[in-house]
């Protein structure tokens, strides 16, 4: 790693804020431009918090600042961080919902809450498990969507395979019959295991 040893910061779980969440949050920084700027939260974990800001306001590493964040299903609350992380904000993934923020030259910012009290921190954890539980409740739900329509598109084949795989078996079971002048003690006359027609009655 070039001589440097990067040191392993041990990261609480985040939560991605979605469209439906409240992502409205205000900022204030000591070091950066004077006031209170509103802004768009990314994600946010018990231990800190991403957002954007522009480029030509962006704080530095190791300011401190002031924040007002939503918390998922709860109110907001306000708190003072470090900025620990600084990045250009590239939008989410191709698969996601469009980005209003991806022409805009935006930065996003990481904050570590400092001291945080014990009762911000346990009204973060209590809406960021909330949350998680509702994503997993969809999740399923959309899975077991998926399954259902997936099961309703190929009824028609599962059908064909069962029918074809129970004439297989008639078939197999046709053949392993015996023949009428089987005879248990003696077998069948060799030739006459499988008798389809009756030459001799033909002649």
């Amino acid at each position: 790693m070039n001589g440097a040893v990067r040191r392993f910061v041990n990261r609480a779980p985040r939560y991605i804020l979605k469209p439906t969440d409240n992502q409205v949050m205000r900022y204030a920084s000591d070091q950066g431009p004077a006031g209170v700027f509103k802004t768009r939260l990314v994600n946010l974990s018990e231990t800190g918090a991403a957002f954007l800001v522009d480029r030509s306001m962006a704080p530095h590493i190791g300011d401190a600042v002031k924040v007002e964040i939503p918390i998922p299903g709860l109110d907001q609350i306000a708190w003072f961080g470090t900025v620990v992380r600084m990045e250009a904000y590239e939008s989410g993934s191709w698969w996601a919902d469009p980005d209003p923020f991806a022409d805009e030259e935006k930065m996003l910012v990481g904050v570590q809450f400092q001291r945080l009290p014990s009762g911000h921190r346990q009204a973060i954890k209590r809406g960021l498990e909330d949350q998680f539980l509702r994503e997993l409740r969809e999740r399923r739900r959309r899975q077991q969507l998926y399954l259902q329509q997936w099961i309703a598109e190929n009824a028609l084949k599962f059908m064909g395979y069962i029918a074809l795989t129970l004439a297989a078996f008639w078939f197999l079971y046709f053949l392993s019959m015996p023949s009428a002048n089987y005879s248990a003690d003696k077998g069948s006359p060799w030739g006459q295991r499988f008798i389809f027609f009756d030459w001799q009655r033909e002649k």
